[in-house]
Order: structure tokens, then C-alpha cells, then sequence
């Protein structure tokens, strides 16, 4: 990686820090945000981040041969298997909605690979995040029609050659999927826009290679237990209690240190069901690195998803 991406990171992290939403453009590529609006390349559209984000902790896939199922012209694959009915409370009011917006995504992230199911879509997405940064960050995202369910995603940085899960950091327990924001935040909800959507899952990749680059997550941040704050935040980022304004440092820290280490982890160990460690299911795994078609999406959804 050159020195523009390491630049970018840079910057774009030092307005993250002051609360400056960058803009994520098509192809999903991260730049800054309105101050340096000037800077844009005529002719690219944007895909504006959610100017009402909290907490954010935080696009085309180029198919190959070999990739499984037959794709009609529109780049959508048919329902596999015999149809089946929709399960109770899957509607086709979000289906309908859904699918209205399909092609805009699209535009926003072109090449985009789509399964439609009867209980939602899956959608591979590929985001350049930064130009020369060697790397893409593929996503892998079930949608469901549900407005009871929220969408679940992995992330993976991939190369032609090579594919590697993006986390832990900000990944749901014990599933590893993506947690780019707090639901209670209602950053984004079930209907919302779908390219809203993936712009948050790209900066959400953004913060996981600034973290890699310089050690720190750049901006605010939800961290609420004590053991997860002690063993992954650094001083210099911050505290992520009840979106705290102060670096960790000069927040919990001091008190976090204070209590029995064995206490910590057992309130961890209790909120997170009994689950400590997090990695990607099998089948997002083999969506990846073989190229088949996504599991059952009521398959996914029902497994356990406790977010930290």
C-alpha cells in the first residue's frame, strides 16, 4: 500500500475523531466528508452515509467462471429449489420495496450478485474502500423481508488470489457477523435504503483498516463491558460507555482496572450467552472461498447473534 491510501486513512480517521462523516461514492470508495467535498471526482455520484449515525463502528463483486447458479440478464438468480410458501412473517411489502431499489444498488455497486429468496435476499457487494489500497472488502449480507429481523453480514478482505475475514473487532458473537452499528441507535431499519446500508458496512471496513494501520479505531464507538473495552481499546480511542465524549484513557479505564478481572469476564461471559469467541459459520465461509450459492437465509437468522 502507497502512500495515498495511508494518507487517507489518516485523514478521513482525524474527521471520524471529530465527528465528520466521510462520503462513501460508488464503487465504494470512502472520502472525506463535506469539508473536502471540493476534492471529488466530477461525474461521481455519492452514496451519502446517514448524517443521523451515532455510533458507526464503522461495493461489486467481479464474478469468475465457476461461480454457481444460473444468472438471468438482470444479475438476479432464481429461488433454488421447489417454492416453497413464505414463512409467517416474512411479507412482501419489504420484498416489494426491496427489489424496487435493486437496480439503483446496482449503480452504487456494480457487478453485484443477488439471490432471491423467499424469505429475503442474499447480496455479495464488493467496496473499493480507498483507491491503491490492494485489497476490496467483500460483503456477503442476508436481507430479510422482515421489519422483526435485522440483515446479517461478513465481511472478508479478498484479492484474486486470497480472501480473510474482516474482525473481530466490531463482529457479533459467537457468529462473527458485522456490527457497524447499534441497533438501538436506529442509525438504519429494516426498509431503509439497501445502499445506505452497504455504505455503512464500507466504513465500517474503513475503521478495520485504520485500526490495522495505526492500532486504534478511529470515532465513536459502543464498547459497554468492562472486559471487552480492557482487552481491545487502546487508550488513545474512545471509550464507547454510553457514547462517551473522552478518549478510554481518561474515562472507564481506571475503574475498569479497579475491578477484579474474573468479575469482568464472568458479566462478559453471562451477556454473551456463554459464547467468547467469534468466527464466520461454515457456509458464509464456503460463499467465499468456493464460489457457491449462499445458505438458506432462515438457516442463518436462526443462529445465535449476541451483539457485544
Amino acid at each position: 500500500m502507497g502512500n495515498q491510501p495511508i494518507n487517507s486513512l489518516r485523514d478521513i480517521g482525524l474527521q471520524l475523531d471529530r465527528d465528520q462523516y466521510p462520503r462513501v461514492y460508488n464503487g465504494g470508495i470512502v472520502k472525506p466528508g463535506d469539508a473536502a467535498i471540493a476534492d471529488s471526482i466530477p461525474g461521481e455520484d455519492t452514496n451519502h452515509v446517514y448524517q443521523r449515525q451515532r455510533r458507526p463502528k464503522t461495493r461489486p463483486w467481479e464474478r469468475t467462471a465457476g461461480w454457481q447458479g444460473s444468472t438471468s440478464q438482470s444479475g438476479t438468480t432464481g429461488r433454488s429449489g421447489a417454492a416453497s410458501e413464505t414463512p409467517p412473517f416474512f411479507g412482501s411489502s419489504l420484498r416489494a420495496l426491496y427489489e424496487a431499489e435493486l437496480e439503483a444498488v446496482r449503480t452504487a455497486y456494480p457487478n453485484m450478485a443477488i439471490w432471491d429468496r423467499a424469505e429475503g435476499l442474499w447480496l455479495l457487494t464488493e467496496s473499493a474502500v480507498l483507491p491503491g489500497l490492494g485489497k476490496k472488502a467483500t460483503f456477503l449480507t442476508a436481507l430479510p423481508f422482515s421489519s422483526r429481523l435485522m440483515p446479517r453480514s461478513w465481511a472478508f478482505w479478498t484479492t484474486p488470489i486470497s480472501w480473510q475475514w474482516i474482525g473481530p473487532r466490531h463482529t457479533n458473537f459467537p457468529d462473527g457477523s458485522i456490527c457497524a452499528f447499534d441497533p438501538v441507535d436506529r442509525t438504519w431499519s429494516p426498509g431503509e435504503s439497501i445502499t445506505q446500508l452497504i455504505d455503512l458496512y464500507t466504513l465500517w471496513a474503513f475503521r478495520h483498516e485504520h485500526l490495522r494501520v495505526f492500532g486504534r479505531w478511529p470515532g465513536r464507538q459502543s464498547v459497554p463491558l468492562a472486559y471487552e473495552r480492557l482487552d481491545e481499546l487502546q487508550d488513545d480511542e474512545y471509550c464507547g460507555c454510553n457514547k462517551s465524549p473522552k478518549l478510554y484513557k481518561d474515562c472507564c479505564k481506571t475503574e475498569d482496572l479497579s475491578r477484579p478481572r474474573a468479575a469482568t469476564f464472568w458479566e462478559f461471559f453471562h451477556h454473551m450467552r456463554g459464547y467468547i469467541s467469534r468466527t464466520p459459520p461454515e457456509p458464509i465461509y464456503n460463499v467465499i472461498r468456493t464460489r457457491c450459492e449462499p445458505p438458506p437465509i432462515i438457516e442463518i437468522l436462526t443462529r445465535p447473534h449476541y451483539q457485544p
